[in-house]
C-alpha cells in the first residue's frame, strides 16, 4: 500500500521518489489540468465552496437548474435531478421505486443501486434468465432491472440487447458512474446504446467524479415524472447541494473534456497496439482499464518505478485485481514504459 500526501496525476511521489501513476479513476485527468483549475477557482471567486441553502428552498442558484439541462442535453433523457453524491443518486434512485415490485439483481450492483444480493450468473446467463422470469410472469408494478453500465474491475462493458426481448413494462435502474464521461461519442455514457423501447423506463443514476472530476451525482430519468418524484424525497430537499463552485467549473468545461477525452482515446489505441500480442492481458477497447496476470502485482511494478492499482474487489479477502488504468495525462513514454516493464 502507497500513502500519498498529494494527488497524483500521471505521476505521484512517494518518499521522495516519482513513480509513474497507474491507478485511480480520473479518466480525463481534469484533476491537474491547468484550465479546469482555472475555472474551479472562478468558480469559488464567484459562488463560494458552498451554497448554504435547500434545492427547495426560495432562493435558488440558476447554475443548478443549468448544470441539469447540460446533463439532460448530453445523454439525452427527458429529466436530469443533480444530487450530493453518485451515491445518494443511487439511493434516491432506488427509493423511487414502489416498496412491493419485483427486483432483478444483475451480477455486479454498486452499493449504492443495491437491493437484495446481486445475482452469482455470468451477465449472459442472468440475461436470459431474467427475459424468461419476466416473460413468464405478470407483476401488479412493472418488475425492476438493477445493474451497472459495466466493470470496470474486469473491464467489461455490458450488453443490454437482451431488454428488447421483454414484453412487458419495465424499469431499468442502471449505475454509469464509470461509463459517463467516456462510452459514446461525446462521452454521454451507456444511454447511447441501451435498446428505446416504450415499454422500458431508465433511471440512469451516476457519479460525476469519475471522468469528470466533479463532487457531485445525478439521476436522468426518461420519464420526466420520475424525475419530479425523486425530487420530492429527502435524498434531494434534506441534503447540502453540491458545491456551486465545481459545477461552475463543470459548466465551463465542457469543449475540455471533449479534448481531454481525445487524448484519452489516443492513449488507450496506443497502449492497445502496444499489449496487441499479450493474451494474457485483458481490456476492452472503450475503456482505459489494462488487467494483468497474477504474477503482475504492486511489488512487480514498484521494483520499476510504477503503480498500478492492485486489491481485492467486492470481497477484501480474495484474490487482488491488478490493473492499469490510464488516464489522459499519461505520454506516449509513460505507456511505453508500462508496457516495456511486462515485456522485457
Amino acid at each position: 500500500m502507497f500513502q500519498l500526501n498529494f494527488t497524483p496525476g500521471r505521476t505521484a511521489l512517494i518518499n521522495n521518489r516519482e513513480m509513474l501513476f497507474f491507478s485511480g479513476y480520473a479518466y480525463l485527468g481534469m484533476n491537474h489540468e491547468p484550465r479546469f483549475l482555472q475555472y474551479l477557482q472562478r468558480g469559488i471567486e464567484l459562488y463560494g465552496a458552498v451554497f448554504p441553502s435547500s434545492r427547495i428552498s426560495n432562493t435558488q442558484l440558476n447554475l443548478y437548474s443549468e448544470t441539469e439541462k447540460i446533463l439532460t442535453d448530453l445523454i439525452q433523457t427527458a429529466d436530469t435531478v443533480l444530487l450530493q453524491s453518485g451515491f445518494t443518486a443511487g439511493k434516491a434512485s432506488v427509493e423511487s421505486i414502489a416498496k412491493d415490485s419485483t427486483f432483478f439483481h444483475a451480477p455486479f450492483c454498486h452499493p449504492a443501486i443495491r437491493i437484495n444480493k446481486n445475482s452469482n450468473l455470468s451477465f449472459a446467463d442472468w440475461a436470459n434468465e431474467t427475459v424468461q422470469t419476466i416473460n413468464a410472469n405478470s407483476y401488479s408494478n412493472p418488475p425492476v432491472i438493477l445493474s451497472d453500465s459495466l466493470n470496470q474491475l474486469t473491464a467489461e462493458v455490458y450488453d443490454f440487447s437482451f431488454l428488447n426481448k421483454i414484453e412487458q413494462n419495465i424499469v431499468c435502474i442502471i449505475d454509469d458512474s464509470h461509463g459517463m464521461g467516456l462510452l459514446g461519442i461525446n462521452g454521454e455514457g451507456i444511454n447511447s446504446r441501451l435498446p428505446k423501447k416504450e415499454n422500458i423506463e431508465y433511471i440512469i443514476t451516476y457519479s460525476l467524479s469519475k471522468a469528470m472530476t466533479i463532487q457531485a451525482g445525478a439521476i436522468s430519468c426518461s420519464d420526466k415524472n420520475r424525475a419530479d418524484k425523486i425530487r420530492m424525497s429527502n435524498w434531494y430537499a434534506a441534503t447540502t447541494p453540491p458545491s456551486p463552485a465545481m459545477l461552475y467549473a463543470f459548466c465551463a468545461s465542457q469543449k475540455l473534456y471533449q479534448q481531454q477525452r481525445i487524448i484519452l482515446n489516443r492513449n488507450k489505441k496506443k497502449l492497445q497496439e502496444l499489449f496487441a500480442n499479450r493474451k494474457d492481458i485483458h481490456f476492452h477497447p472503450e475503456l482505459p482499464v489494462y488487467i494483468f496476470p497474477e504474477k503482475y502485482d504492486e511489488d512487480f511494478f514498484a521494483k520499476q518505478d510504477i503503480i498500478i492499482s492492485s486489491f481485492a474487489y467486492p470481497d477484501p479477502t480474495g484474490k487482488k485485481i491488478n490493473r492499469a488504468v490510464i488516464n489522459a495525462l499519461h505520454t506516449t513514454d509513460d505507456l511505453q514504459k508500462l508496457a516495456a516493464a511486462i515485456i522485457a
